[in-house]
């Protein structure tokens, strides 16, 4: 049995892979580098806000 954790699960979901080139495209338009998707990322919620560029 491995104490490794990925900490990267669900993260990973949502960034790697050719179809999620999108998703890429946007997180790096607000600022990600290569460094940044390589972290676990961690997501808030809100139902409304003006400081997101589109509907991310």
């Amino acid at each position: 049995m491995s104490d490794k954790v990925d900490l990267r699960k669900y993260s990973s979901q949502v960034v790697d892979g050719v179809e999620r080139a999108p998703g890429r495209s946007m997180l790096r338009a607000v600022g990600f580098t290569d460094e940044d998707f390589k972290k676990p990322q961690i997501g808030i919620a809100s139902t409304w806000a003006m400081v997101t560029p589109c509907n991310m």
